[in-house]
């Protein structure tokens, strides 16, 4: 995993921290690490800090995400091996800053995550790329490396790089340079991550999905009234807008002439 500074351009485009682990094994940890006590805090999310209160928008802007990403970067040691971490710690670091998606503001921020194929993996540099021309503050930028996929129709990993942005709601062209980003993305063979996704469009969602189809006769065959469905689903075309005339989660249903003392009639089963 790699975090990124997204402002950084020139020669210094794209300059990160690296960070690799291992799950170790009892052996492999310090005398101190080794009771019973400290094994299970591994599992506790431990909070160093809150944010307060939801600054005015614009906290993070360039000027300031520029002075984090400075910090950032000097702070990390330029190599270090065998470190124990905390699975927490490692996994989850934004568990350590309690309420931290208050700092984007009242506006808040948006997710953006994609993922491509090795062959195309200079489409990260691509993105990267325009970020830093746009100088778009982006608070934290994670590269990953994905391997094998899931058989699912719908499944969003694929062996290759994945590349997750939060970025700051508010600036004017945000919306184009999202749906820039997602022609970047589909000329790749790549995906966006549907379960961070607020804005793609129908079209864009197929041309990155070539298994919705399948995965829509599935749904056909085992929710045939369309009784499931999200406001995901709706935008982007997998469910339909209006919910069926009937609905089979609820059997019983009362006649005009029933009164509240009477049981109601069984019309379904």
């Amino acid at each position: 995993m790699a975090w990124i500074d997204c402002q950084s351009t020139g020669s210094r485009l794209g300059r990160s921290v690296l960070t690799r682990g291992d799950h170790a094994r009892l052996e492999d940890l310090p005398e101190r690490l080794r009771r019973a006590p400290d094994r299970a805090r591994a599992f506790v999310p431990r909070t160093l800090a809150r944010v307060p209160l939801t600054p005015p928008s614009g906290l993070l802007n360039p000027l300031t995400v520029g002075a984090f990403n400075e910090f950032w970067f000097r702070k990390a040691p330029r190599r270090q091996m065998a470190k124990p971490h905390h699975m927490t710690g490692f996994f989850h670091p934004l568990d350590g800053v309690g309420q931290w998606n208050r700092l984007y503001g009242t506006r808040g921020f948006l997710q953006y995550q994609f993922v491509v194929p090795d062959r195309h993996g200079e489409t990260i540099r691509t993105v990267i790329e325009r970020l830093a021309t746009l100088k778009l503050a982006s608070f934290l930028a994670v590269l990953k490396r994905f391997g094998p996929g899931d058989p699912g129709p719908l499944s969003f990993p694929m062996p290759g790089w994945t590349l997750a942005l939060d970025l700051p709601v508010g600036y004017h062209g945000l919306d184009q340079l999202l749906d820039r980003l997602d022609q970047d993305v589909i000329d790749a063979g790549g995906r966006i991550y549907l379960a961070k996704d607020s804005r793609v469009s129908p079209e864009a969602f197929r041309s990155m999905y070539p298994g919705v189809d399948a995965w829509s006769a599935v749904r056909d065959r085992v929710d045939p009234d369309g009784v499931l469905r999200s406001d995901l689903g709706r935008r982007i075309g997998l469910c339909a807008d209006r919910p069926p005339v009937t609905d089979p989660c609820t059997p019983f249903s009362a006649s005009p002439s029933t009164s509240a003392d009477e049981p109601a009639e069984r019309t379904g089963s």
